[in-house]
């Protein structure tokens, strides 16, 4: 086996060990197209959304930006709550 072949194989377990993993793991999904990861930890949720909903921020934001942004907070956390409220947690007892 060459180096080359090895490299081929490598990749290959890789893509699908990562195509496997990412379908049992929800996401959301912006308006931009872009997949946030469902994080069970609230913190990190709400990090996450604020962190990419900065990207879409322009330097000088007017009302309409302002309004647009709040639009997209409030969209992002509707899905998490959504995909959260499917999800099956164990029972405590």
């Amino acid at each position: 086996m060459n180096k080359k072949s090895i490299q081929e194989t490598s990749n290959q377990d890789f893509k699908s060990k990562f195509v496997q993993h990412k379908e049992g793991m929800p996401i959301i999904r912006c308006a931009c197209g872009f997949e946030i990861l469902v994080l069970p930890d609230l913190r990190a949720m709400n990090r996450a959304i604020k962190n990419h909903i900065n990207g879409h921020k322009p330097a000088s934001c007017g009302s309409e930006c302002i309004l647009a942004i709040n639009w997209l907070e409030e969209f992002l956390t509707e899905q998490v709550l959504i995909v959260a409220s499917k999800m099956n947690f164990p029972t405590v007892n």
